[in-house]
């Protein structure tokens, strides 16, 4: 008999989940958002787009690469060139061009993701709540609006830890290393520009500011090259002690340590927003296994075993996916 299988969240782990066990499961991703992408999604506000999370990728791993390979052939995932600046106080200290190779998908970030989406059945705008306790024949799920979801064999969360421990309540067991985990939060100003700034580089690390990086969105291939997209997401220290500001406040702050630190005008943008990501990266890298319990049919498995990477993800799925 086929197994009905939940997977909560529409992020980069869901859908390679969702991919790995379509051929012998009936699999439906539930995701809260109204897109899919998680961390690798994109903010649109035509005609500027912002990949306003994961900023690029890399592939040090063999197995990582040939999975990237088919992706790479179609054009999906394409190779990000160009200097990253240090700057501080508005001033260039120097540029370098990484030793590594940034991969970002096209035309947008989240493409990587819809690409994964194709033919999965992904629920989208439906906020599951706590599962409570399996029943004799499954899970039973509930959207937040109330909507009877169905029953599952089995239900795996891709959410951050905190999310995860909410959803599944007293099934998961306090012994799990997934309540060990903690993650930061952090920024990310949005800057869109109808006119093409000349800025010598793609990013750029920021010292002494609030910020740590910025990026020149629209130098990613396949991006607008008419108008000027920055990225520029704070620091983990300073966001965690300002990840409940208010929103109107933290942008009235951030925007004054933004000219300061990057002496770009910000007076000249003819669009301007800023996300708050509560569980943006981990407060370091974590040498964990993804959580399943076998008699339960319950899992969660995302970045939290290991480190907040594209790649390390990759990893931690195939970990998992050898559990089951």
């Amino acid at each position: 008999m086929i197994q009905k299988i939940a997977i909560i969240g529409a992020g980069f782990a869901g859908l390679l989940l969702a991919n790995k066990l379509k051929n012998t499961a009936n699999i439906t991703v539930f995701e809260k958002a109204r897109g899919v992408g998680g961390r690798m999604s994109t903010r649109y506000a035509d005609p500027f787009y912002f990949d306003h999370g994961c900023q690029y990728f890399t592939a040090q791993s063999a197995e990582f690469q040939e999975f990237l390979r088919p992706f790479l052939v179609d054009g999906i995932v394409q190779e990000w060139h160009g200097d990253i600046a240090i700057l501080e106080n508005g001033n260039i200290l120097q540029t370098h061009n990484s030793s590594q190779t940034h991969y970002v998908a096209t035309p947008n970030m989240n493409g990587l993701c819809k690409k994964l989406s194709e033919r999965i059945d992904v629920k989208l705008s439906t906020e599951i709540i706590p599962i409570g306790h399996k029943r004799q024949d499954g899970w039973h799920l509930h959207a937040k609006t109330g909507e009877d979801l169905g029953v599952f064999d089995m239900v795996i969360s891709t959410a951050p830890p905190k999310q995860t421990i909410t959803l599944f309540g007293n099934s998961l067991p306090e012994t799990s290393k997934i309540h060990t985990v903690q993650h930061q939060g952090c920024y990310a100003l949005m800057l869109g520009f109808d006119t093409p700034l000349q800025l010598p580089w793609k990013a750029a690390n920021i010292q002494s500011s609030p910020f740590h990086w910025v990026a020149v969105n629209s130098t990613k291939p396949n991006r607008n090259q008419n108008n000027t997209c920055l990225v520029a997401l704070t620091e983990a220290k300073w966001s965690e002690a300002h990840i409940d500001d208010n929103m109107k406040a933290a942008e009235a702050f951030l925007i004054p340590e933004f000219v300061r630190s990057t002496a770009i005008d910000v007076a000249k943008a003819n669009f301007v927003a800023l996300h708050r990501w509560r569980y943006a990266t981990m407060d370091h890298d974590y040498k964990l296994t993804p959580f399943y319990d076998g008699s339960l049919k319950l899992a969660s498995v995302s970045d939290w075993p290991s480190a907040s990477t594209i790649e390390q993800v990759w990893h931690n799925v195939q970990d998992f996916l050898r559990k089951i």
